[in-house]
């Protein structure tokens, strides 16, 4: 017969051994992956930040497209009047 004064508690560090090592285990698998998806949100945050500065950048270039086009008709509306030198004054904005 089994005596369950030497077993029970054999058992029971038998089955702490194991749950220790499977918790171990899971958490030694979940640390690649979680390192992973930060090293991705981070990442990610560097890509929208320049994501971001490039938005910016874009609509100076704009602005700055749109004060030469002005500039640019207004020039040749001189030309076209006839009217002699200079040209008119470089727009304001331009290079702000």
């Amino acid at each position: 017969m089994l005596d369950w004064t030497i077993a029970g508690p054999v058992v029971t560090g038998v089955i702490a051994a194991a749950v220790a090592v499977l918790t171990a285990g899971i958490q030694h698998k979940g640390k690649p992956e979680n390192a992973l998806i930060d090293q991705l949100q981070e990442e990610v945050t560097r890509h929208a930040k320049r994501i971001d500065g490039l938005e910016a950048e874009q609509v100076k270039a704009k602005k700055r497209e749109r004060i030469r086009d002005d500039y640019i008709n207004k020039l040749r509306e001189h030309i076209n009047a006839g009217n002699p030198p200079p040209p008119p004054a470089w727009p304001d904005g331009l290079y702000d």
